[in-house]
């Protein structure tokens, strides 16, 4: 009985830190997919063309502004020069199994070694994800265009 439920309680661990990480994956995955299919179709796009296109295609995927950390919009770098764009950004996410640490400062830190019961156990099994979405326009697409 006790073997029985070591595997119920394993198999139980690791679906739900699947579940967790599956919505982090799958807007990095979005993200990218709308990073390549901007400058594949929008290669000679300027910088402000690019953005404004980019926000109808988060619109169109049913992408949310809420689904990505402010990181992502802040280290988002979109470089237009000639026929080659560039798209990039880099953000972390945080998945927290048992919950986030609820003893935080006011701006939402904390220190490890001043936690204590839960939060400690809180804090050893949370998991940092670090996503770079990039695309560039492939250059065989523009020698393409040129013949």
């Amino acid at each position: 009985m006790f073997k029985f439920l070591f595997w119920l309680a394993l198999f139980g661990a690791v679906l739900w830190n699947g579940f967790l990480g599956f919505k982090a994956y799958y807007n990095n995955w979005q993200a990218e997919d709308v990073f390549t299919l901007l400058v594949n179709t929008r290669a000679s796009a300027s910088e402000a063309e690019v953005r404004v296109q980019m926000k109808k295609l988060f619109g169109l995927k049913y992408i949310s502004n809420k689904d990505y950390p402010d990181a992502f919009f802040d280290n988002l770098s979109i470089k237009a020069s000639g026929s080659i764009v560039e798209i990039s950004s880099h953000y972390q996410v945080t998945l927290w199994p048992l919950g986030s640490v609820e003893h935080r400062d006011k701006d939402g830190s904390y220190y490890p070694d001043e936690l204590q019961g839960l939060d400690l156990v809180r804090d050893k099994l949370r998991i940092d994800l670090t996503f770079e979405p990039y695309a560039i326009t492939d250059p065989s697409h523009i020698q393409a265009e040129a013949l």
